[in-house]
């Protein structure tokens, strides 16, 4: 976990309630630099935020809404019939994975890629057969990248995310020849550069459970402010183009993530799209196929992870309260493999999804004593939305869950607001810290790096 330092937001009185030990940030009146920074990446955040209104919203909540309206009764059979098949798993098991249990994943894993590779080639054809690709086709393409339900989208950034966790996942031929199929392949499709889970998320998010330095951070924002999420947009597009981790990994002296993420950003904005260009000879295709995938993953990843992580609380030693940081989701519909429970996925991530229960419940009495961050029957994406929007007297009636019986409707919802404006630190000062950290200077990722060369010299 991340030691907290003597910042602090604003305290609130509730029962069971554990006092911050660190004091307020001080406000400073920003510089003139400090506002034209601000104010560009904030200009940044709402085109992108624009973007993604006008060309993802429609599909996603559409192909969402469509999914659980009708659709899965036509969908869901012919993937439990794969799914469930003796055949199939053994075949995934034997020539595919490298431990039966990750079977699990096989039936998701394949419909996706048949999805996506049939979509993407039909989308080449059309180009080349055509000369050019009209509106409602990329309007159709949007929505079959989306998914029924959101799954092919969904899949393919989930599978991606375990390549990057698991180094070992798949059996040894697959790679020595294709490697992280999903990470290094597939994602592409979907905006992510290769080897950015294997560096950036393992190394940064992970180490930091999204603490000072990660490239995803935003306890330096109000979480409670659609304002401030457009700050956050622009954080997150630097992520996704590979640059603000790059920088990171420099400066940390992490040679051997620094190279294969430059070597990741080369594929896929100098490589791959320099051979579809020479193939289909056109520049919106390369808008349509490639660059608006990275644009609306950046908008839905900051919506996302502004979720997972928008509540914070120290403890008495001023130590981040997990349960609190990373929350939890009960009877989501739209749980991917365990991914609702990010509390798990950060501090037990070892936990097989059909197993973070038991993690849950050996972490009840701090959910109880701490009023941890837990919410029933709703999507990630529909609560990072109802935060953005400020609405937790919404989401206290109908989502959280008081383990503790104590907190009316109200108090669960003023709690849930003063975590989510409680601040670490204030914008400019992030930035000034981010831009001026000396390598080797966090003991978290000290600490990590000399565990490794222990490791090696072992």
């Amino acid at each position: 976990m991340c030691k907290a330092p003597d910042l602090s937001g604003e305290k609130v009185s509730y029962p069971g309630s554990m006092p911050a030990q660190a004091s307020a940030p001080t406000v400073r009146k920003p510089t003139l630099r400090q506002t034209l920074r601000r104010e560009t990446n904030r200009g940044l955040g709402m085109l992108l935020f624009l973007n993604f209104a006008l060309c993802w919203a429609v599909p996603i909540a559409g192909m969402g809404q469509a999914f659980h309206l009708g659709l899965k009764h036509l969908f869901i059979p012919p993937y439990d019939w794969l799914d469930r098949s003796p055949t199939f798993r053994a075949f995934a098991t034997k020539y595919i994975y490298s431990k039966p249990q990750y079977a699990d994943f096989a039936a998701s894993a394949a419909w996706t890629l048949f999805s996506v590779s049939s979509c993407f080639a039909g989308m080449v054809y059309w180009q080349l057969k055509h000369g050019s690709l009209p509106l409602w086709l990329c309007f159709a393409y949007n929505c079959t990248w989306v998914g029924c339900g959101g799954r092919v989208m969904g899949a393919s950034y989930t599978f991606a995310h375990k390549e990057g966790h698991n180094a070992m996942i798949y059996q040894r031929w697959i790679r020595k020849s294709v490697g992280n199929i999903f990470e290094n392949w597939v994602g592409c499709l979907f905006g992510n550069i290769p080897w950015n889970f294997t560096t950036s998320h393992m190394h940064l998010h992970h180490a930091l459970d999204g603490g000072k330095g990660d490239s995803f951070y935003q306890w330096d924002l109000d979480r409670s402010s659609a304002w401030d999420f457009l700050l956050f947009n622009t954080r997150i597009f630097n992520h996704m183009v590979g640059l603000s981790s790059l920088e990171r990994f420099h400066k940390l002296g992490y040679q051997k993530q620094f190279h294969q993420l430059r070597n990741g950003m080369v594929i896929f904005w100098i490589l791959v799209p320099a051979a579809l260009y020479a193939i289909t000879r056109s520049a919106f295709f390369l808008l349509v196929i490639w660059l608006q995938p990275l644009l609306a993953m950046t908008s839905f990843l900051a919506i996302v992870n502004w979720g997972f992580h928008a509540f914070i609380l120290f403890d008495q030693n001023g130590e981040h309260v997990p349960c609190v940081n990373s929350l939890t989701i009960l009877d989501g519909q739209d749980d991917y493999f365990g991914e609702d429970d990010h509390m798990a996925h950060h501090y037990s991530p070892q936990t097989w999804y059909t197993k973070v229960h038991e993690f849950q419940e050996r972490m009840h009495a701090d959910i109880v004593k701490h009023h941890g961050s837990v919410f029933k029957k709703v999507s990630i994406v529909e609560l990072g939305i109802l935060i953005i929007l400020n609405q937790f007297e919404r989401i206290a009636e109908l989502h959280y869950v008081d383990h503790s019986g104590t907190l009316s409707t109200q108090q669960a919802a003023d709690m849930l607001r003063a975590r989510a404006r409680h601040k670490e630190m204030e914008y400019d000062d992030y930035l000034e810290w981010l831009h001026t950290f000396g390598p080797r200077s966090d003991r978290r990722l000290q600490r990590e790096d000399d565990d490794s060369a222990h490791a090696k010299a072992n």
